[in-house]
């Protein structure tokens, strides 16, 4: 007689379903929440930042939100400990492969070009993208090291593996993670809603590119 399927698999794939989801989510909405308390609290704790100069405020902005990174890749480190896992079992030191460096280079090449376009328009220098003068430099430094770091690891090593993990395709595992990581910049919804969503798209379009790099580097 053929045995029957155990129900325990088919509960624990809709139990990490529902898992995957619900980390997109935080990540997606929680992020930018955090973000917008910590720079609120820090508003009204720093005079500097909302009456110092320009550069300083540029500053201290991209410092509460390399903190907010950096504690949830210190979450993210204490819930992987938790199970009994690493980093390294994300891909996260791993150097992948030729391809995906391939792509991955591209595409951050077509970011930057795109960037770039934007300065003039706001009478600034092409020049202080490669390097910005006084504070904006260990600015552009923090928002650099922080989100090149912090971000990969959150929205492709580990939403991307949660996803595979509960059984989905490898569209599914590049197409959330990339909505969640462009949800994740609501912060510029201070611009408005349509410049908002004019940063969003892109941003998230170019999530998913690196959760192709991240799939074409064997989860690297």
């Amino acid at each position: 007689m053929a045995a029957q399927p155990s129900a325990v698999p088919a509960l624990g794939n809709s139990s990490g379903r529902i898992q995957c989801w619900l980390e997109s989510l935080v990540l997606a909405i929680g992020s930018p929440l955090a973000i917008w308390g910590v720079s609120t609290f820090v508003s009204f704790s720093i005079p500097a930042a909302t009456h110092g100069s320009a550069e300083q405020r540029f500053l201290i902005w991209a410092s509460t939100g390399a903190l907010v990174l950096w504690s949830l890749v210190i979450v993210l480190w204490l819930v992987l400990r938790n199970r009994g896992l690493s980093f390294h079992d994300l891909g996260v030191w791993r150097l992948g492969t030729w391809s995906a460096w391939v792509v991955a280079l591209l595409f951050g090449g077509l970011s930057i070009t795109s960037n770039l376009r934007f300065l003039p328009r706001m009478h600034v220098p092409i020049s202080y993208a490669f390097l910005p003068p006084g504070l904006h430099l260990p600015a552009a430094l923090i928002i650099g090291i922080s989100g090149g770091f912090c971000e990969e690891v959150l929205y492709r090593a580990f939403l991307m593996t949660e996803f595979a993990k509960a059984g989905y395709n490898k569209t599914v595992q590049v197409v959330i993670p990339g909505l969640a990581f462009g949800l994740s910049h609501a912060g510029y919804l201070n611009q408005g809603f349509l410049p908002w969503l004019g940063i969003m798209l892109p941003i998230a379009f170019l999530g998913m590119m690196w959760g192709i790099s991240y799939l074409l580097g064997r989860r690297s």
